[in-house]
């Protein structure tokens, strides 16, 4: 059997589509169909069954997350669920009772750990649907789950990771390695160290008041939010963590930056708009959602200068560049 790195795209994902036909075994679905939906990171199927219902099956990636971080995301989607009606998928069990699963299959050189969930209608908010009208409700929505993440109590085994610092998920640093310094020019060094210094400022600060720290999902933007029928349904919550909502509202401010550059601020404005219809906006100073964007953007340049993410560097560095003369980000 040929090795599992040298398949071609469509012959990996055959493989996986026989690990997640292993893992169906384990659940009480009348199952039609498995469908392919999307390999990013993680392996993504669609499960069709006889009784119409569909689902979402996760196959993920070995050593992405730890066996802390996926049951923490089961445990609040379970809250979630429990206790509201945000629209958050629901984590499906197994037969014998079980959230998460290791699987194997023939071919595949290590055990994937697999989550079902109820599959959410609708599609993603990019296109036409990034408007002012569902950003409005992307606020609202932003604002209950950090409302409910504020009086969420974990069962002991829940992760206590905390993002309060850009690699708290064990990337590696290159950034300010002296091999990528030697490749740079004075001037770019020198905007690259007072973006880190702010940047390292905004967690310490933030990080130094424990009052508001909570359950905060971490990577929700548009392409992590469906809409269907007028309403929104969040998902992706594998980077469930403790932090705060400014990180959170950064995260997804950023994601418009970069794909809605003409429309970001009447955006950013329809966000705060939907936000403060439900709580208080977070920021204890103006740019502070500013500098945790100005984290992401380090943290990009960082992927870049490992080789493992193409961009064009130029681009960024004009963004840090203003970011640091105005303390706004915006490519506008």
């Amino acid at each position: 059997m040929k090795p599992f790195k040298e398949l071609t795209y469509r012959g990996k994902r055959r493989r996986l589509r026989t690990l997640a036909l292993n893992a169906l075994t384990q659940y009480d679905l009348d199952i039609t169909k498995v469908q392919f939906i999307s390999d990013w990171t993680n392996t993504i199927f669609r499960i069709r069954t006889k009784n119409r219902l569909s689902y979402m099956l996760r196959t993920c990636e070995p050593e992405w997350r730890t066996e802390e971080d996926l049951p923490s995301e089961v445990m609040w989607l379970q809250a979630l669920h429990r206790d509201t009606d945000i629209g958050a998928p629901e984590p499906i069990q197994t037969r014998n009772g079980e959230d998460l699963i290791e699987v194997f299959a023939d071919g595949v050189p290590e055990s994937r750990r697999c989550l079902v969930t109820s599959w959410l209608p609708g599609s993603m908010m990019i296109g036409p649907k990034l408007n002012e009208t569902n950003v409005y409700k992307m606020g609202t929505l932003f604002a209950r789950l950090h409302q409910h993440g504020s009086k969420f109590t974990p069962p002991s085994n829940f992760t206590t990771l905390k993002m309060d610092g850009l690699y708290v998920r064990r990337e590696n640093q290159t950034l300010f390695d002296h091999s990528c310094n030697a490749a740079l020019t004075s001037r770019t060094r020198d905007i690259l160290n007072q973006a880190w210094d702010k940047v390292n400022d905004a967690y310490k600060n933030r990080y130094a008041e424990p009052k508001g720290l909570r359950v905060i999902h971490n990577d929700l933007h548009q392409e992590n939010i469906n809409v269907y029928h007028g309403k929104l349904y969040p998902y992706d919550f594998e980077d469930t963590v403790w932090g705060y909502p400014v990180q959170d509202i950064a995260t997804a401010m950023f994601d418009l930056i970069l794909d809605a550059p003409e429309k970001y601020s009447h955006l950013r404005t329809a966000f705060r708009h939907g936000y403060e219809s439900h709580s208080p906006w977070p920021e204890t100073y103006p740019e502070e959602i500013d500098t945790f964007q100005t984290g992401f953007i380090l943290w990009r340049i960082n992927f870049i200068a490992r080789g493992e993410r193409k961009g064009d560097l130029n681009g960024w560095i004009q963004l840090l560049e203003k970011f640091l003369r105005t303390g706004i980000v915006n490519n506008s």
